[in-house]
């Protein structure tokens, strides 16, 4: 009897799932764009290009399906149709949502997603500035075939410029936006000058888009969470106004935000070394730096009343004040009736060369 048992399990587990599909009989969809129009929902499919090249006439790394609906689920279902393949949601990069929908149609998205099995919540949330969902998704180029693609990337990275991106996925997305005491954010795509961009970061209220910070402001936003990665300032010379010294950070800032009964104080301090010098100064003075520093000191604290004024003006806590007062006194607050202190330090890397740039 244990013999037949056994023999029971090993034929079972020798089996094919009962719900395998072969890879060539599946839609690799990267990536999803939803607009909202005449009160319907516009949605596009980006389908990953498998087909062997000696069967096919282009060379075309994607192709597209679109359907639309009166809900989200009928436009999703009236897309679908449009394949002939089994739609694979789980290599989902990127969804692209247009600002009408960041507005007014969030909660009916997250709704809809979290109960799709099939799609995985790790892909990045985006919204389309000033513009159409599906313009953004569907502008392909030779460097750039998989827009989906692309546009992770360009949240992934920020090498060379100001980190602006939010590189939270839909999962923390969503466990934002559903919690009482925050609120959340995600970054934006634009097109400029017929070139994919990363745009800067759009707040939330709840589930409603209420207004986008600036560059400069998402910039500072990641370094009072001390997630940036880089962040460029470009200073005045202490000694003449008319010339400017650039400097970037390195390392994550060391931030934090501390709360003393009805004052919040967000404090940081950044590391930065200097990339680019105009300034006629002497670098071998520590009072050069010193001045320098100080600048950059100033700037930071103005940048950060900025995002400060920005958070409170659209009544977004994107800083999580509530949630923290709370963690701390255990009683609910009103985060905009709070008074705010700005606290910055900028260290100078003087180690290595500096290269005075002739004007």
């Amino acid at each position: 009897m244990k013999k037949v048992i056994l023999i029971l399990f090993i034929l079972l587990g020798c089996t094919g799932c009962f719900d395998y599909t072969e890879l060539n009989d599946m839609a690799l969809v990267s990536g999803i764009s939803i607009d909202y129009d005449q009160n319907q929902f516009n949605v596009s499919f980006e389908i990953l290009n498998t087909q062997n090249k000696e069967n096919v006439e282009t060379d075309e790394k994607v192709f597209f399906a679109y359907g639309s609906g009166a809900s989200i689920s009928e436009a999703f279902s009236n897309t679908s149709l449009e394949i002939a393949d089994f739609p694979y949601m789980a290599h989902l990069k990127t969804i692209v949502i247009s600002e009408e929908v960041a507005k007014y149609h969030v909660e009916e998205i997250i709704d809809f997603l979290i109960r799709d099995n099939h799609i995985r919540n790790i892909f990045y949330l985006t919204i389309a500035k000033n513009g159409s969902a599906y313009d953004i998704l569907s502008h392909t180029d030779k460097n750039n075939p998989v827009t989906s693609t692309a546009i992770a990337n360009l949240i992934d990275s920020d090498i060379y410029s100001n980190h602006i991106a939010a590189e939270l996925n839909f999962e923390q997305f969503v466990m934002n936006i559903i919690d009482p005491r925050k609120d959340t954010y995600v970054s934006s795509i634009e097109l400029k000058d017929n070139v994919l961009k990363l745009g800067p970061m759009a707040i939330f209220k709840k589930y409603q888009m209420q207004d986008y910070l600036t560059e400069e402001e998402s910039a500072t936003f990641n370094v009072i969470n001390g997630e940036s990665k880089e962040i460029h300032f470009k200073i005045n010379c202490p000694n003449d106004s008319s010339k400017f010294i650039v400097l970037t950070t390195f390392n994550h800032p060391k931030s934090e935000i501390t709360l003393e009964n009805q004052q919040v104080t967000l404090k940081t301090e950044v590391e930065t070394r200097i990339v680019e010098n105009h300034c006629d100064l002497d670098f071998k003075k520590v009072s050069t730096y010193e001045q320098i520093e100080e600048k950059i000191k100033e700037k930071l604290q103005q940048n950060m009343q900025s995002v400060v004024n920005t958070s409170l003006r659209n009544e977004s806590d994107i800083l999580r004040i509530e949630q923290i007062y709370y963690q701390k006194y255990k009683k609910e607050v009103d985060f905009t009736k709070l008074k705010y202190n700005f606290e910055a330090r900028a260290i100078i890397n003087r180690n290595g060369l500096i290269f005075e740039v002739k004007s």
